[in-house]
């Protein structure tokens, strides 16, 4: 069996864990497929630029977590208000120590990123949130993750394969400034590089919601501009990429399912 159909099987497993996740329109800034390079699905001018041994293979981006990442000309994820990230993971075993997948800006401004703590088995949502309590994803197996943060409820929850995993009484907001955009290693002068692959990043203004009359392992479907009903991706590296998980919504395209 080759590795791709090794990784569509493995997110299939994962896909089938996924739930719905909550509630307020949401509007898509970036979306990295990985289907055309490290270009921006959303805005073909935003493209990173990828460091060390970073490459996309298979429709995933692939990191090897000894100096690679990959780079962006300015900060994507917002600062403040109502915003959501969301992504699929793999990581090549258990690492030992810090790791991120997203981070942006600098230490204590509040930095941004999304990633694990020194164990490299608990989860870290940015320097507002250090200790989520949230343990990471089966390692060598495709699952996923968001951060949805609601200023409206004053809220800021963590999702595992669809599911709330842990949610604070505040809004998480971070400050601009500092290093740009990275996927796959800390903000400078930071290394925490992930060893691993992504797929389907998402950021997003507003918050993610559930999609009504979907529950865990129910699935939906999959539209390419939001209007019409489609056909439901393979999972990694196939027809866009593993957004099949189901239930989330951006209050009109169906984002995981």
């Amino acid at each position: 069996m080759n590795l791709l159909n090794t990784r569509r099987l493995a997110a299939a497993a994962a896909l089938s864990l996924a739930a719905a996740l909550p509630a307020q329109a949401a509007f898509l800034n970036h979306h990295f497929t990985f289907q055309s390079g490290l270009v921006d699905q959303v805005n073909a001018s935003v493209v990173g630029t990828g460091y060390g041994n970073a490459n996309v293979a298979g429709g995933v981006l692939n990191l090897d977590g000894s100096g690679d990442y990959v780079e962006f000309a300015t900060a994507l994820v917002p600062n403040a208000g109502s915003y959501s990230i969301a992504l699929f993971a793999m990581g090549n075993g258990v690492q030992a120590g810090y790791t991120e997948m997203v981070s942006q800006g600098f230490s204590g401004g509040p930095g941004f990123y999304l990633g694990t703590d020194g164990g490299g088995q608990f989860m870290r949502a940015t320097d507002a949130w250090l200790s989520t309590g949230v343990a990471f994803g089966a390692a060598n197996a495709w699952n996923h993750y968001a951060l949805v943060v609601d200023a409206g409820l004053a809220t800021s929850t963590l999702y595992v394969n669809g599911a709330v995993a842990a949610s604070v009484p505040y809004a998480i907001t971070t400050n601009p400034g500092g290093t740009p955009t990275r996927f796959g290693a800390q903000f400078a002068p930071y290394g925490e590089f992930f060893n691993g692959a992504l797929d389907d990043v998402r950021i997003y203004d507003g918050v993610l919601r559930r999609r009504r009359g979907r529950g865990p392992g129910q699935p939906g479907s999959r539209t390419g501009d939001g209007s019409e009903p489609g056909p439901r991706p393979a999972g990694p590296g196939g027809p866009g990429g593993p957004g099949a998980a189901q239930g989330m919504t951006d209050g009109g395209r169906a984002l995981l399912g």
